[in-house]
């Protein structure tokens, strides 16, 4: 019992102390964590649907996508993804799923559908993405309490441009266009409501020698949990493919070391990566992508 209560605790402090600090703040693939989650202006596989919609323009075949990540090393406590798209290589379609949460006590999920394509404007892609969220905190029930919704659900929207010329690239996002705010305590004022706030993110990428990757982000949230010191954040990593089959990444968000390894053949591309969080422990990922 003793166990429970402190997983409960834990899963609650880490979860549930802001909306909008855990979906703003949830993000998807090692090989983009691996990287310092600077992604925006790479945007070259499936998980384009969370990082850039546009990027789901350059996207041929039937990408799926699959992922895990072990959260503090608090048993039970994970972030779960399932993603899909498909595309012809000039316009591309895509479909997830992520979770954040600890079994039977809180979850966060989003569903996303993300549509992407070309402009006349030669090199350049524009992309949006919807996104359903909902909350839920059955671990809750436990108090009894009356106000205590059952959950909550919200709508957004993500909008997208990447712009690709040779060895560079650049991109845009504009996350959570109408701010949505979700409520578990009916009796919580309006003032008291946390939005999932927007955010404006923009980066750019070079191809060193056809070998290292370097990639830059700057991230404008409208606002940020008082934990964090500044309200705006450079990420920057890299990544070095061997061969063509084996790639070390490293990168740097916020004040949080990353590092990543991947594998890939022709259908498949495995990746692991690290988050080193000095508050509280570390995040470890696994993710995979199967191409057709």
């Amino acid at each position: 019992m003793l166990r429970i209560t402190a997983s409960t605790v834990i899963a609650l402090l880490l979860l549930a102390g802001a909306a909008q600090a855990n979906f703003l703040e949830t993000e998807l693939g090692a090989r983009a964590m691996g990287m310092g989650g600077a992604f925006v202006a790479v945007a070259d596989d499936v998980t384009a649907l969370h990082w850039n919609p546009a990027g789901l323009a350059g996207l041929p075949g039937v990408q799926v996508f699959g992922m895990r990540t072990s959260v503090y090393s608090v048993d039970g406590l994970s972030e779960d993804a399932v993603l899909t798209s498909y595309g012809t290589g000039s316009m591309g379609y895509g479909l997830g799923w992520m979770r954040t949460g600890a079994a039977d006590l809180y979850s966060e999920n989003t569903l996303l559908a993300g549509y992407g394509a070309d402009t006349p404007i030669d090199g350049l892609a524009a992309g949006v993405t919807l996104k359903r969220f909902s909350v839920e905190a059955p671990g809750y029930e436990y108090y009894n309490d009356p106000a205590y919704t059952g959950g909550d659900d919200a709508y957004a929207a993500d909008l997208g441009a990447l712009y690709r010329r040779g060895k560079w690239s650049v991109g845009a996002t504009v996350r959570n266009l109408g701010e949505p705010e979700l409520q578990l305590i009916e009796t919580t004022a309006d003032e008291d409501l946390d939005p999932i706030v927007s955010e404006l993110r923009l980066g750019g990428t070079y191809l060193f020698r056809d070998v290292m990757l370097m990639t830059v982000e700057w991230r404008a949230p409208r606002e940020v949990p008082e934990y964090y010191e500044d309200q705006y954040v450079i990420n920057f990593g890299s990544e070095v493919w061997f061969y063509d089959a084996f790639a070390l990444r490293a990168g740097m968000n916020r004040d949080r070391i990353t590092a990543g390894l991947g594998m890939r053949t022709k259908h498949v591309q495995i990746d692991v990566a690290l988050l080193s969080e000095r508050r509280i422990g570390s995040l470890y990922r696994l993710s995979a992508i199967f191409l057709w």
